[in-house]
C-alpha cells in the first residue's frame, strides 16, 4: 500500500499538454518504441517507489540500483539503450508527456483497486484564473531538465496586473521526479516576488528523489506585488557519465486572495449603538420633565433635575488642645490633660 500511494503521490501529472509542433516526428526504428517504453517505465517508477520506501537494511541508492537492473533484465534491455531512449524521448517532451498522462491512469487504478483515495493532493487541480483562490500559472506544465549547461534550469517571471490586491498569498506547486540509476542530481527550486517599495520576499527548497514542492510566501498588506520570479536548477555533476533527468509536472502557481474585514457590518452595529444611546439619553430627559410640561429640558436643566447627594462633614471640636508654651497636643493625651 505505500508503494501505490508513494506513486500516486509522485507520477501524477497534469493534464495540460505542452505547446507543440503540428506533426510529431517518428520514433527512429531502432530505439525502444512508445509502447514498450511506456510499460518499462511504468515498472521502473514502481520499482524506485519499492527502494524508497522498503526497509533500512540497505541504503535507497543500492535498493534502487538493484530494482532497476531487475527492470531492465525483465525486457531483455541495456542500461545504454534505456539512457539513448529516454534522451530522444526527452528531446521530444509531446511522447513522454502522453506516457506519463496514460502511467498516471494505471497507478490510479491500481491505488483505487486497494482501497486508497486517488484524489491527495489535488485540492487545487481545477482551478481556473479567476476567483478568490486561482490558478495563475501562465508557463508549460511539464518539463524536462537535465544536469548538463544550457538544460540544467526552468525559469518563469510574471507580472502583477490588477487582478493582484494586496496582501495576497501565493502558493507555487509541483511534482518532481528524478530518473536516474543512483544517486540523484542535487536540485534546487525557488522563487520570489518583488513589491512597489522595491522589496523582495522570497523562499527555496531542496528537491530530492521524490516530492511535491510546495513553496509559500505570505501576503504584505502594505504593499503591492509587481514581480513574481520563479527557478528550477539541476547543479551538472562532471564526474558523472550517468544519464539524469528531473520530470517536472502538474506545474502552478496559486493565488490567494485575503477576505476582507466586514466593515459595514460594524459600521452598521456602531451606527445601532448610538441610536440606542441618544435614545436612552431621550428617555432619560423624558423621565426627568416635571410634571404638567409639555417640553424636554434642556441640558442644564436636566442636570439639576437629577438628585445629588450631598454630604457635609460636621467636625464638633477641635482635634488639639493649646497647652503651655503653646504646644499643642493631640486630645486624649497626657500632657493635654
Amino acid at each position: 500500500m505505500r508503494v501505490w500511494k508513494s506513486l500516486c503521490k509522485t507520477i501524477c501529472l497534469s493534464t495540460g499538454l505542452w505547446a507543440l509542433s503540428a506533426c510529431k516526428p517518428g520514433v527512429p526504428s531502432g530505439l525502444i518504441q512508445p509502447d514498450d517504453m511506456e510499460e518499462i517505465l511504468y515498472d521502473y517508477h514502481l520499482a524506485q517507489a519499492m527502494a524508497e520506501t522498503g526497509g533500512r537494511r540497505d541504503s535507497v541508492d543500492v535498493r534502487r540500483y538493484r530494482y532497476v537492473r531487475a527492470v531492465f533484465d525483465k525486457y531483455g534491455i541495456t542500461e545504454a539503450e534505456f539512457d539513448t531512449a529516454m534522451v530522444w524521448y526527452s528531446s521530444h517532451a509531446s511522447y513522454l508527456n502522453e506516457m506519463y498522462q496514460r502511467l498516471r491512469e494505471r497507478y490510479g487504478d491500481h491505488v483505487a483497486a486497494l482501497g486508497a483515495a486517488t484524489g491527495e493532493g489535488d485540492l487545487y487541480a481545477n482551478l481556473d484564473a479567476q476567483g478568490d483562490t486561482a490558478n495563475i500559472w501562465q508557463g508549460q506544465a511539464f518539463r524536462v531538465l537535465k544536469p548538463r549547461f544550457a538544460e540544467d534550469r526552468m525559469t518563469f517571471t510574471l507580472k502583477a496586473d490588477t487582478t493582484f490586491h494586496r496582501g495576497d498569498d501565493l502558493l507555487w506547486r509541483f511534482d518532481a521526479r528524478h530518473i536516474s540509476r543512483g544517486r540523484t542530481s542535487e536540485t534546487y527550486a525557488g522563487f520570489y516576488v518583488r513589491y512597489d517599495n522595491d522589496s523582495t520576499a522570497g523562499v527555496t527548497q531542496r528537491l530530492y528523489s521524490t516530492t511535491r514542492a510546495q513553496l509559500r510566501l505570505a501576503g504584505d498588506t502594505a504593499h503591492a506585488i509587481r514581480e513574481i520570479r520563479g527557478f528550477v536548477y539541476c547543479k551538472p555533476v562532471d564526474t558523472d557519465e550517468d544519464e539524469r533527468l528531473l520530470v517536472l509536472h502538474n506545474l502552478m502557481l496559486v493565488r490567494f486572495h485575503r477576505k476582507a474585514e466586514p466593515e459595514q457590518a460594524d459600521t452598521a452595529r456602531a451606527s445601532a449603538m448610538g441610536a440606542d444611546s441618544l435614545g436612552a439619553v431621550a428617555d432619560t430627559a423624558s423621565r426627568h420633565v416635571p410634571a404638567g410640561t409639555n417640553r424636554r429640558l434642556s441640558p442644564t436643566e436636566l442636570r439639576d433635575s437629577r438628585p445629588v447627594e450631598r454630604s457635609i462633614k460636621v467636625v464638633k471640636e477641635k482635634p488639639y488642645r493649646v497647652i503651655r508654651g503653646n504646644a499643642r497636643a493631640p486630645r486624649g493625651s497626657r500632657e493635654g490633660r
